[in-house]
């Protein structure tokens, strides 16, 4: 019994030991800590800039980024036999509110146009697949373009 009493002392010894010895070996951290009141300071400024960033602030690392117009463009009929008189209608949007200045088509058959109008009638005379394109340009230089596909089939002989 008194064996057995320090066997288990013998144990706990080198148990604490161990330990003790595990704690000593730890490496020391070597990497300069900053002072405990600059800290909070620091972290408060660079998330008072990250959230200005996030919501449009004008801190110092802004960057002011225009958003780009829109535009859609639909043909009515969009298929048919030659001669084809296609509508096209456009939709512009403008986020800035510059609005739009300048009107480009191509037609996708030779046939270009400058016309402003947001509604425009083009004939179509010879079979075939063509793309209509439309590029709009805002006050201040930004543009957007649409695509449309036609199909004008061989004309009908009665």
């Amino acid at each position: 019994m008194l064996l057995r009493a320090s066997v288990r002392g013998l144990v706990l010894v080198a148990a604490a030991l161990a330990v003790v010895s595990l704690i000593a070996m730890r490496p020391a951290r070597v990497c300069a800590q900053p002072r405990q009141d600059q800290e909070p300071h620091r972290q408060q400024q660079q998330m008072a800039q990250a959230a200005g960033a996030m919501l449009g602030g004008n801190g110092p690392d802004h960057v002011a980024i225009p958003q780009l117009p829109s535009i859609t463009l639909t043909a009515a009929p969009g298929y048919g036999a030659a001669p084809l008189v296609v509508g096209f209608f456009v939709n512009t949007v403008d986020p800035e509110g510059q609005g739009f200045v300048s009107y480009v088509w191509n037609f996708g058959d030779g046939q270009v146009s400058m016309d402003p109008p947001l509604t425009f009638f083009h004939t179509y005379t010879t079979a075939g697949n063509y793309v209509a394109t439309v590029n709009a340009t805002t006050a201040d230089g930004r543009t957007a373009t649409a695509y449309v596909a036609v199909t004008v089939r061989p004309a009908v002989l009665n």
